[in-house]
């Protein structure tokens, strides 16, 4: 079993896949660190547990957020301002992988998308800069991949395709059990 958050459940290390050979690297660019605010903490019973493995990593406003996952842009948000604190009003990226699951950037600062829909990206490529729009309690980065969508504002965590689903990355340390909270990550 792998540790979770302290409000989190606890996690099958057996849902990973080994780090080493993830399809996924850290959204930010390689020589750049950010520390992990949350991840399974994310869970709640009342939302069926959609965003057990989403992630929020602690960034300055403007930081250079690339492609994890190579893929089509199928959905942007560039409007809403920085420190606007309301649900619902982030600026967003969403990519389409190959096998249809849905990378999703979040809180991403207002004319920061450097992409459009319909537009193919490659892994590590720049698409956006990270922000503070949305309700947050700072800025930060909220990354997810989901299983199918894109599932657009309100319905971002409608099931089934609102599910998120198990991420290593394999340019940083060790970890076979996503990345954990309170820990700073190194992109290699």
């Amino acid at each position: 079993m792998c540790k979770p958050d302290s409000e989190g459940p606890p996690l099958k290390k057996s849902a990973f896949e080994p780090y080493e050979k993830s399809d996924y690297v850290l959204p930010y660019r390689p020589g750049s660190e950010h520390l992990v605010w949350r991840t399974t903490s994310h869970f709640t019973p009342g939302n069926h547990g959609v965003g057990l493995h989403a992630i929020d990593l602690e960034m300055p406003v403007g930081t250079p957020i690339v492609a994890s996952r190579s893929g089509k842009i199928v959905a942007i948000q560039d409007s809403f301002a920085d420190g606007n604190d309301t649900d619902l009003q982030e600026n967003y990226v969403m990519i389409e992988h190959v096998d249809k699951t849905i990378g999703r950037y979040i809180h991403l600062r207002k004319s920061g998308i450097k992409v459009r829909i319909g537009d193919l990206v490659s892994q590590g490529s720049l698409i956006a800069e990270s922000g503070n729009s949305g309700q947050t309690g700072g800025p930060h980065l909220h990354f997810d991949v989901q299983k199918c969508g894109p599932n657009l504002p309100p319905r971002y965590n409608e099931l089934p395709c609102g599910q998120t689903v198990p991420v290593n990355f394999r340019n940083t340390d060790p970890n076979e059990c996503g990345l954990v909270a309170n820990k700073t990550y190194r992109a290699h």
